[in-house]
């Protein structure tokens, strides 16, 4: 029996773990450690992924060729995925993924989606924000992380969300707030990890929030139609709408174990046209707003300096989906006995039927059983 502190001890432990996996990357940050940004380009006519040392050096703005107004970008320890808006409309169907070298790019790695804005990650999953033309969007799409199963609506109820991201036990995103005829008004959306319990004014009060993300304390996000990067701790509360000030219509955001990061969509004196890429350490001191330059209107932002973050493993779950498999075996193998039983003592030919049908619909459900425990164990 779970105590009624057993949930949040749960949590709590699982958020610790997380915290320090982070501390850990912040004193070993992997050796190819570098940040990405997709260059959505005027009215959506963007076409590469470009990358950056860490440490805002060696810049290759045409990383990635072959985009079309990508928005999107994310990264883990072996491949780079990105969306297309596809200029103009936002009718963008696509997510693409290439090796982390940049070779090897699949431009429909997954299709179906529904102008797919920022990308976020787990060991397990792919988790995307519909946006949908014109902010029409409504959902929160997920698929395996080799790009099956793809569910565009695994979240739904939103409201023209731009960003996503995902933590061991929840997942966040931006609400555009586009059905009330602005899209500068918005709020921070959060749901259990397997997509229940959500809750689409997780925060409100944001203005036009874009991006998101997330560390092992703290959700950050872009105030897209102002200057500022908000922040809040992860239950939603010390929510500072300004903790980072001075950006220019911010869009991604990013976090490793020192810093944070954000896409300048604009530039100093108009919307969009922005060049630059802007960084703090992650206290939000020591701001600078163009940390990188080169960039063309960019929008999704991504570091690989953190590890992916790994979803809680429910043992009780797993050790169920085997015993479960095992009865459904077990129920197989006499359904398969009574059938060669019957045949050998030369039954009627509709008991003999009625046997196939027993064998038939117990293989079925040791099927069912079989991917039932692979998903839990897994």
């Amino acid at each position: 029996m779970v105590n009624a502190n057993g949930g949040r001890g749960l949590r709590g432990g699982l958020l610790l773990a997380f915290a320090l996996i982070l501390a850990i990357a912040g004193t070993a940050a992997p050796a190819h450690a570098f940040v990405y940004w997709a260059n959505a380009g005027t009215s959506a006519s963007g076409t590469t992924i470009s990358r950056a040392n860490l440490d805002g050096s060696g810049v290759s703005a045409s990383f990635i060729g072959g985009a079309d107004g990508p928005v999107g970008v994310e990264v883990n320890g072996t491949h780079l995925f990105w969306s297309d808006a596809v200029s103009p409309s936002c009718s963008g169907t696509t997510i693409s993924r290439a090796n982390l070298d940049g070779t090897g790019a699949n431009p429909s790695f997954i299709s179906g989606v529904n102008c797919a804005h920022e990308i976020a990650l787990d060991s397990s999953f792919i988790y995307w924000a519909n946006r949908g033309p014109n902010g029409t969007g409504t959902t929160i799409g997920r698929a395996s992380l080799d790009g099956s199963a793809p569910n565009n609506s695994f979240i739904a109820g939103g409201d023209g969300p731009w960003g996503v991201a995902v933590t061991p036990t929840h997942i966040y995103w931006t609400n555009r707030d586009q059905t009330s005829g602005s899209s500068c008004g918005g709020s921070i959306g959060r749901a259990n990890l397997d997509g229940s319990a959500a809750n689409q004014s997780f925060i409100t009060g944001v203005n036009g929030p874009t991006g998101i993300a997330v560390n092992g304390t703290h959700v950050f996000w872009s105030n897209g139609c102002g200057t500022s990067i908000g922040r809040a701790n992860l239950d939603g509360s010390a929510v500072n709408q300004n903790f980072i000030t001075g950006a220019f219509q911010p869009a991604g955001v990013a976090v490793d174990a020192s810093s944070v990061y954000w896409a300048n969509f604009a530039n100093s004196t108009a919307t969009g046209g922005g060049t630059t890429i802007g960084r703090a350490n992650l206290d939000g001191s020591g701001a600078s707003q163009s940390f990188i330059d080169g960039a063309s209107s960019p929008t999704g932002i991504a570091v690989d300096g953190l590890p992916v973050t790994p979803p809680p493993v429910d043992n009780g779950a797993c050790e169920r989906a085997r015993d479960k498999l095992a009865k459904a075996k077990a129920k197989l193998k006499t359904a398969k006995e009574k059938l060669k039983e019957l045949k050998q003592q030369n039954a009627a030919q509709p008991k003999i039927e009625k046997a196939k049908k027993k064998v038939k619909k117990a293989k079925k459900k040791v099927k069912k059983a079989k991917a039932a425990r692979q998903e839990a164990c897994s």
